[in-house]
């Protein structure tokens, strides 16, 4: 099954190309039926909403909803499971989608030309540009706080199952939320894309997980996809019968592949597609 089929038409660069066709919603917590996090909120563009009680949340990489990327992804999340799709925005004041562009490859070769001078200088010259977001960047459990009272809102409208998915900087905050079982007993399971390795939650996450990592990952090394399998297979040999865990490594990929492909790389071409699509088989396992 193909997720999204990538063409000329439909990407460029790193950025989905189209027009999101949901809606953003703003925070309304004065009204005692609103929402607390601003969203956007997506319905499947033709048939019915097959299940009311149930939603994919998905949770955005750092630059949030001022990338279209999340949006049209979960549009077509919508239309595959004929569901209700959530995309918080958890994220407050983001950096510029495109400030990290020099230093941030699509694909595993793309800067081995560049000489060590320049790669010293568009260091510097991204680090001068973002200063005021290392913060943010650097401490993911700051966004924790939003994205759980994203996860409240949903679960105090009726929506009995939840699942997570979280890209980059989302991956990171699903281990924090699904690691909280007691604040969150209506997330259901979580689908985990090439994510910073928040080790301290993986002892403590109970539910299904998803994972889709990448080979050349400089935030999640291939020890730490040792590390993790080791982890989550001595948990599930201990019996726990809840844990369902699946890990999917995407060979000659790099951070990001799951949600800014390229059209110059077929191995994240094709790794987009199969970590979405099995997505898409994780959500209907365990939604429906």
């Amino acid at each position: 099954m193909t997720f999204l089929p990538l063409s000329p038409c439909c990407l460029q660069g790193g950025k989905l190309i189209g027009e999101p066709r949901g809606k953003f919603v703003p925070a309304n917590p004065a009204n005692d039926n609103g929402h607390k996090v601003s969203r956007y909120h997506t319905i499947p563009s033709y048939g019915k909403v097959i299940n009311d009680k149930v939603a994919l949340v998905l949770f955005t990489d750092a630059f949030g909803l001022t990338s279209s990327n999340p949006k049209i992804i979960a549009d077509e999340f919508a239309n595959q499971l004929k569901i209700n799709v959530f995309v918080p925005e958890y994220i407050v004041d983001p950096p510029p989608i495109d400030v990290y562009d020099p230093v941030a490859p699509l694909y595993p070769d793309q800067y081995n030309n560049r000489s060590w001078s320049t790669s010293i200088y568009m260091i510097g010259e991204v680090l001068w540009k973002t200063w005021r977001w290392l913060p943010m960047l650097f401490f993911p459990k700051k966004q924790v706080p939003l994205a759980q009272a994203a996860i409240d809102d949903l679960t105090e409208e009726g929506y009995e199952k939840l699942i997570g998915i979280g890209y980059c900087r989302g991956g990171a905050v699903l281990q924090y939320l699904l690691a909280d079982e007691s604040k969150n007993v209506n997330l259901i399971g979580g689908i985990i894309n090439h994510p910073s390795t928040e080790k301290e939650t993986w002892s403590k996450i109970n539910q299904p997980t998803l994972w889709n990592l990448a080979d050349h990952d400089q935030m999640f090394s291939l020890k730490d996809i040792d590390h993790l399998k080791d982890v989550f297979g001595k948990r599930q040999i201990n019996g726990n019968k809840k844990l369902d865990f699946q890990c999917n490594v995407y060979e000659n990929t790099v951070h990001g592949f799951a949600c800014r492909p390229t059209l110059d790389h077929e191995p994240t071409k094709k790794a987009f597609d199969q970590a979405n699509s099995s997505a898409v088989e994780f959500c209907r396992k365990y939604l429906f």
